[in-house]
């Protein structure tokens, strides 16, 4: 795709820095580059080289006023990000300096990018997939080593060249079931059957496996919902500020002191977790802590894993039952607190749960905080997730994609072994494909591509 005008923007984060960098895309990239950049003779240059690294100044064209000494190169599309010709500054990090850099291009023919359009661009242009696009955003904020290979193993094209391979393979199965089709006088010979039904059985378990690795690559990317519920006093914010280590939550002896939702980042194995005390579950005429009640309740229908605290020094009461209630059927482990006091509650009165989802904790002592780290991990999965060299995507749309592909594909097999006619199993092939094409960009609408890039910091 050809854009036929030029965008500039600050490539990097306001503030002050050693570096700053203004970007420059479009086919005006070169012709503005020589208009607003002199030589340290400060003459203007007569032509800039492809990947020639430049030292000079920039100046206003206007009144021959200089603003910088800086470094720059240009690069000549489709050999660039971008796929466009495009010219990079690499000024002095002050943000005055690197405004009025930006304004001089912006006077002399480009104009402001918006979010994420130098990647938006990159995409339209065939430099990258959607997939890839997604990453870059991912890249910039991960936040653990996990989530850093995550994003860098789809910017590399691991998934992007997995999809293509199975989107290959059917493509070649379409062509020949069409091909039977459409010239039907050319004794073009029937299509195997056998093969055919060998190799979209074997691209059905390939999209399996990246729909089983698609919530594997959420909780790398975007972390583990962990919700902390119990009725008040039992230790929740405690255990928060002792998994945190710093006193994150306020703690007293007075029931209801936590009365809203406090979030706090934690990592558990290279995987981030999302840390959420909520308030204590129970009857109030307090209207702020009925509020603080509701968005608890909200939060255990959100999470990944609850974790349950209950005081073993007291017998379950009313209030713990009501919470029992609320969790019931959901992933939860459950922890008795405060093993270091005289014990009523015994892991025999816990109905319902199993066994191996109940932890002592003495979060005066710390005894048993090890177990529960190690039941988290059993519990979420955190210890299975591995990059290895599988092909992971990450991506609510993603799933979403797989699923009606893995639909339409299963469909055409069992059309094939029932003797379905080519034109419908053609249907069927056809469907499965243009799922596969919202994944890689292919096939998705205008308004995905732009809530995609419009994630994207300006300048990227």
């Amino acid at each position: 795709m050809i854009f036929d005008d030029t965008i500039a923007a600050i490539a990097t984060p306001i503030g002050e820095g050693g570096i700053g960098i203004i970007r420059i895309s479009g086919p005006s990239a070169k012709e503005i580059g020589l208009k607003i950049l002199v030589n340290r003779k400060k003459e203007f240059f007569s032509e800039i080289q492809v990947r020639e690294v430049y030292h000079g100044l920039v100046v206003n064209p206007v009144n021959q006023h200089f603003l910088d000494e800086v470094i720059f190169f240009y690069l000549k599309g489709p050999k660039s990000f971008t796929g466009e010709d495009t010219l990079e500054i690499q000024a002095h990090g002050g943000t005055f300096i690197l405004s009025k850099i930006l304004e001089i291009a912006l006077q002399n023919g480009a104009r402001m990018a918006e979010p994420g359009e130098f990647s938006q661009r990159a995409f339209l242009n065939g430099r990258i997939d959607l997939v890839q696009a997604e990453s870059i955003i991912d890249l910039i904020r991960a936040k653990t080593d996990k989530a850093h290979e995550l994003a860098l193993s789809q910017l590399t094209g691991r998934a992007s060249n997995t999809l293509a391979e199975i989107e290959n393979d059917l493509y070649q199965i379409l062509i020949t079931i069409e091909a039977t089709l459409d010239f039907p006088e050319e004794g073009i010979p029937e299509p195997e059957k056998e093969q055919i039904h060998f190799q979209t059985t074997q691209a059905l378990q390939r999209l399996k496996t990246l729909l089983e690795g698609v919530d594997e690559g959420r909780k790398i990317r975007d972390g583990v919902k962990l919700v902390i519920v119990g009725r008040p006093n039992v230790g929740k914010s405690s255990f928060l500020n002792e998994l945190l280590q710093e006193e994150r939550a306020i703690v007293t002896a007075i029931p209801g002191t936590t009365r809203d939702i406090i979030e706090a980042p934690y990592q558990l194995k290279g995987v981030p977790i999302r840390l959420i005390d909520t308030a204590g579950l129970r009857e109030t005429e307090n209207v702020i802590e009925q509020i603080g009640i509701a968005k608890t309740e909200q939060s255990i229908e959100q999470a990944d894993l609850i974790v349950f605290i209950l005081d073993g020094s007291q017998p379950i009461n009313r209030e713990d039952k009501q919470v029992m209630a609320k969790i019931k059927g959901r992933k939860a482990l459950v922890i008795i607190n405060k093993t270091d006091l005289p014990q009523i509650l015994k892991k025999e009165d816990l109905l319902g749960f199993d066994p191996e989802q109940i932890v002592e904790l003495s979060l005066l002592t710390k005894k048993g905080l090890d177990l529960v780290e190690e039941r988290i991990i059993d519990l979420v999965g955190l210890g299975e997730i591995s990059l290895d060299d599988r092909p992971l995507l990450s991506r609510i749309r993603h799933k979403q994609a797989i699923e009606q592909a893995i639909l339409a594909l299963s469909d055409f097999i069992s059309g094939l072994t029932d003797g379905k006619s080519e034109d419908l199993l053609a249907v069927d092939l056809r469907s499965s494909l243009d799922s596969l094409g919202i994944i890689s960009g292919k096939n998705v609408s205008n308004e995905v591509i732009h809530g995609i890039f419009e994630q994207f910091c300006i300048g990227k």
